[in-house]
């Protein structure tokens, strides 16, 4: 390849390829020579340094390229070469005929092309002059000129010195089109002022008539031009009007601004597309970066364009490996890589990458990244969740919505005795007892609801196992239920334990008789029975033993409680199957005789419970003798409550003791005037705060196993100044009913407070004593106990963990949203919370672990009877296991003998109190209590 520049006849090509450049907006021309080996040179350019030796060699290797260079045969030996932007060539031999126009359904030649072709024909028939006409029949040369010259959308016009114009000529099929208005005759200037040519035509035209030539372009309606004006000389050289020459670039301009509107679209394109893109010099310096790119990561363009692309990956040798790669010419589809944000958190993305090499050498790689960071994030989440359920405890297993079971987790096996295998692809049922399986189907049609319950389950083995089972949909992206999970947990042994708990909670520990609560429920059932049946009729008998006193003082508990279980089976005996026998505590009992005829019908149970009972009882080789006083109550309208049908019982039963005992009684109205006694005492009690008759005593607690004096728990006494010390069971119902109780019960906390404080600071080696005090049902409904508390507390400067509220089973069950509410108040204050006679009330064991509670008092009935049975002795030691499960203390109340001690420490109970230790003791007894180290005799203390 070389570059020569001839004196010949290239030297005449010089004003065609001027003129071909012009026609192409000044973009560089030249004619190039193929010498006999295809090696291309020089010979001429449209201005002197447009083209050099490497504009020739990419011509060459263009020619090469399309096959157009051959070593050998024949092949055009000029050529015109335009370039028409950087490293993209038009190229176009040098011939003397006319181009063919092109075959129907192919695109036509851009306007570029055409020019340059047409410039090549003029080259041609410069360089061979005398050659022969055509084929088409024209006389030489200047025919073949005039024919090129018709193909040229072209329009050549001339104007006089007022700019009128006196010639127009045209070429080209369509050149009456051109410029209209551009008519012999027409004057430039009117056309001006009537608007129909714009000021630059005019103005360029007297540029021309002052000896400048100028090139312009114009638009008029619907079509471009490009034009050129010079003076228009007479044979004396002076200018006498205006030459120009239009031509009709009107496809060429159509093509760039399509091309630029293509290239607009192609940036909005870039910037605006959803996925990230950038472009990375050969070092990893970022280019250019879209707005996703910046917007994926956070940055703005200032602080991501010009840094090192290495700089923003989490793993620096996943940036590096993969330019590697790129510049080992690889296309990169699909890798993952980590990302890091402008504010830290990490992006998931994948990437795809290309390099783009010019003349082998790297000149950037566009890399398009996808941030797939939720799908990642949904990925790991998978694979933990996948992770937990196969560790999971309880079994987790996922079917469809037709119950076949599509997945079986470690536990399921462990729970059920099937391998995974051995279930999949098997319906549910396989797993449900046969009198089961529509209540399988029945949870598969209600899941959408998410169930739980608790029911049955069959093994592989046939035996069966109790479990909790949580059922939740599975759902897919539309919402629409297609599966199922459920988690199953193994609650065998604790339904066992509940089932005892509940047998314990609805019936009495010594006789094995349904309870209150039980009785109480079951006349509640048999009221609504009867506001729906008008002619069903029912009585309550209230039992209570004439002697049971005196026998319990004369020969002890034990013959106290054969009295009461011989009771308990003879009661059983004198009633139907469908009646109710209840041991309400101590010596009384209550019977309900379901659907009898009339009075008639109680009085003759009656009768029979009477004759019964009155039989003698052996004991121990001796015969007690203990006759009872029974009480009618029948149902009625009136009652409403059944708590009011059991209250006339009771009363009817304490008239007939007051007549004597051995006899039965039906209530009667006049019976309520006993209710005068009670609005005296209701009186009485109204003043005896106030009178400071109300006295507290302290029933010590103590560690089992070293006998260490834990705290007290306070104890209600009221000292009349007529009837001596009442007991709170005599009054202490009475001041709840009335509210009495809520003073009251404030004193009480104040009081205890006091005490608690004293103790502490007269017997600091005792260590930290805690004060108990009994909350009453009233109180709990209070809004102001969290503040009554608080107040006593700092008015006595004791800290709260020593004080200790203790509130029965039944109260915080009556209403566990709103008693939870409270107790998380009290608990926030630091005071201890306890459950009082546990076992003795209707709790759920599932609702346990979510009360505030930190320990349970063991009610006495079940330490009594600890040693009787062994069912009664595994109770106790489930309780116990029980609080120890859910980290709550323990405290047996009504611990008697030293038997009972070793039993609870053996069962791992910490805490005890009762008759052993001391009975309840006066505030100045309690003082000596507590000086008495532990292991001394410390009863010597009067009990109060």
């Amino acid at each position: 390849m070389s570059l020569t520049r001839s004196s010949g006849p290239e030297q005449r090509w010089q004003e065609v390829l001027r003129r071909v450049a012009i026609a192409l907006k000044g973009r560089d021309v030249g004619v190039c020579e193929a010498d006999a080996r295809g090696r291309m040179h020089l010979l001429a350019a449209s201005s002197a340094g447009d083209l050099g030796s490497v504009a020739v060699d990419e011509v060459e290797a263009t020619l090469r390229e399309l096959g157009e260079l051959r070593a050998t045969g024949p092949s055009p030996r000029l050529w015109v070469a335009g370039r028409l932007k950087p490293q993209h060539w038009c190229v176009t031999p040098v011939c003397s005929a006319l181009p063919q126009p092109p075959p129907a359904g192919v695109e036509r030649r851009s306007p570029e092309r055409l020019t340059l072709e047409l410039g090549g024909v003029c080259i041609g028939l410069i360089e061979a002059p005398g050659r022969e006409a055509t084929a088409s029949g024209a006389a030489g040369p200047q025919a073949l000129l005039a024919s090129i010259a018709e193909q040229v959308p072209a329009l050549l016009w001339t104007t006089d010195a007022a700019l009128r114009v006196t010639s127009r000529s045209g070429s080209g099929p369509k050149s009456l089109e051109l410029l209209p208005s551009r008519v012999v005759g027409a004057s430039l200037l009117e056309q001006y002022d009537r608007g129909e040519l714009p000021a630059e035509s005019v103005d360029v035209h007297r540029q021309a008539l002052a000896g400048k030539s100028v090139s312009y372009q114009m638009r008029l309606a619907d079509r471009y031009y490009d034009a050129r004006v010079k003076p228009l000389r007479n044979d004396a050289g002076a200018i006498v009007g205006v030459v120009g020459l239009a031509v009709d670039v009107s496809d060429r301009e159509r093509a760039l601004v399509q091309a630029r509107r293509s290239q607009r679209e192609l940036e909005d394109f870039v910037e605006h597309t959803p996925v990230g893109m950038r472009w990375t010099g050969p070092d990893g310096t970022i280019l250019r970066a879209n707005q996703a790119e910046l917007e994926m990561l956070g940055y703005r363009s200032e602080e991501y364009v010009g840094k090192n692309v290495a700089a923003f990956h989490v793993d620096p040798e996943v940036a590096a490996d993969t330019l590697r790669r790129l510049r080992a010419g690889e296309a990169l589809p699909n890798v993952e890589t980590r990302l890091r944000r402008r504010d830290g958190s990490i992006c998931y993305g994948l990437v795809s990458a290309s390099a783009r090499f010019d003349g082998g050498e790297f000149v950037h790689a566009r890399c398009l990244t996808r941030d797939i960071t939720e799908r990642k994030v949904a990925e790991l989440a998978l694979a933990q969740f996948k992770a937990m359920v196969e560790s999971a405890e309880d079994a987790v297993v996922g079917k469809t919505v037709d119950g076949i079971i599509t997945s079986w987790n470690p536990a399921a096996t462990r729970l059920y005795g099937y391998a995974a295998e051995e279930v999949i692809g098997k319906p549910i049922t396989l797993l449900a007892p046969p009198d089961r399986v529509d209540q399988v189907r029945g949870i598969l049609e209600r899941v959408q609801r998410g169930e739980r319950e608790e029911t049955t389950r069959v093994r592989k083995d046939g035996t069966h196992v109790e479990v909790a089972l949580a059922v939740s949909p599975i759902l897919d992206p539309h919402g629409q239920v297609i599966g199922a999970t459920s988690i199953a947990h193994d609650i065998t042994e604790r339904k066992r334990v509940e089932q005892q708990l509940l047998h314990a909670a609805l019936h009495d520990a010594l006789t094995d008789l349904p309870n209150r609560a039980y009785l109480v429920e079951r006349v509640t059932q048999a009221q609504a029975r009867g506001r729906r049946d008008p002619d069903y009729r029912f009585a309550v008998l209230f039992i209570d033993s004439d002697k049971f006193k005196a026998v319990n003082d004369n020969l002890g508990h034990a013959a106290g409680d054969r009295l009461l279980t011989e009771f308990a089976g003879r009661l059983r005996t004198c009633v139907r199957p469908g009646d109710v026998v209840a041991r309400l505590g101590g010596d009384e009992f209550a019977v309900l005789l379901e659907d009898i005829v009339g009075p008639a019908d109680a009085e003759h149970a009656a009768r029979r419970i009477q004759d019964a009972l009155a039989a003698p009882v052996s004991f121990e080789g001796r015969e007690i003798v203990a006759t009872a006083s029974v009480g009618v109550a029948l149902s009625r309208p009136g009652y409403t409550e059944s708590q009011d049908l059991l209250h006339d019982a009771d009363l009817a039963m304490y008239h007939a003791k007051q007549q004597g005992g051995a006899r039965f009684r039906v209530f009667d109205v006049i019976m309520r005037e006993s209710a005068q006694a009670r609005a005296s005492m209701e009186a009485d009690l109204r003043n005896a705060l106030e009178r400071q008759e109300l006295r507290l005593v302290f029933h010590p607690i103590v560690e089992l196993h070293t006998g260490r004096v834990h705290g007290f728990e306070a104890l209600l006494r009221w000292h009349h100044p007529q009837r001596g010390v009442i007991p709170p069971l005599e009054f202490v119902p009475l001041a709840e009913e009335t509210g009495l109780i809520l003073p009251i019960g404030t004193w009480v906390i104040a009081e205890a407070c006091r005490h608690g404080r004293r103790w502490e600071d007269a017997f600091p080696a005792a260590g930290p004593l805690r004060i108990s005090v009994n909350v009453s049902a009233k109180q709990l409904e209070r809004e102001g106990l969290v503040d009554e508390v608080r107040a006593a507390l700092e008015e006595a400067g004791l800290a709260p963990s020593r004080l200790i509220l203790e509130i029965t089973e039944s109260m915080l069950m009556k209403n566990v949203d709103s008693s939870t509410a409270l107790l998380q108040q009290l608990r926030a204050l630091g005071v201890e919370l306890h459950m009082d006679d546990f076992g003795t009330g209707y709790s759920s064991l599932g609702q346990l672990p979510h009360l505030p509670i930190q320990g349970i008092k063991i009610h006495h009935m079940f330490i009594h009877r600890m040693g009787g049975r062994r069912t009664d002795l595994e109770i106790v030691r489930s309780v116990v296991e029980l609080a120890r499960t859910l980290g709550l203390g323990v405290i047996a109340e009504g611990v008697d003998t030293v038997a009972q001690r070793e039993r609870l420490i053996g069962l791992g109970c910490e805490f005890g109190q009762g008759s052993l230790f001391s009975e309840p003791l006066e505030a100045a007894a309690a003082s000596r209590f507590l000086a008495v180290p532990p292991g001394h005799d410390a009863l010597s203390s009067q009990p109060a």
